[in-house]
């Protein structure tokens, strides 16, 4: 007879405590190394659907839900990172990125090639 793996049966006691936090930890990290890491709240890749394709400059670039640093940053965006915005739509010196009420610092982007924004 061959040896069988044993799986534990799951009881309500096995998610309280430390021991879960450390497993439930640890798997949330796998899968962030496997998903490439990185936090960016709301961002797709860029499509290129707007002909406005624009590259992040800085190490982290707050994306703002209005055009002006009187909110919260609702996500950050990471140096090298290329995102869609809209064309043209600069406004109090921030550039409108697709995918709802995105705005990012327009001197902190750039244009990639062959992108008219």
């Amino acid at each position: 007879m061959a040896n069988r793996i044993k799986v534990p049966k799951l009881e309500a006691s096995s998610f309280r405590g430390w021991a879960f936090v450390l497993l439930a930890g640890t798997l949330l990290a796998a899968v962030a190394l496997v998903s490439g890491g990185g936090f960016s709240f709301g961002t797709a890749p860029a499509t290129g659907v707007t002909g406005c394709t624009m590259t992040v400059l800085p190490d982290q670039l707050n994306v703002r839900s209005s055009p002006g640093t009187g909110l919260a940053p609702v996500g950050t965006l990471s140096r090298g990172t290329e995102v869609d915005a809209e064309r043209g739509v600069v406004t109090n010196g921030f550039r409108k990125l697709t995918g709802g009420d995105r705005w990012a610092l327009n001197e902190s982007l750039a244009a990639t090639q062959g992108s008219v924004c």
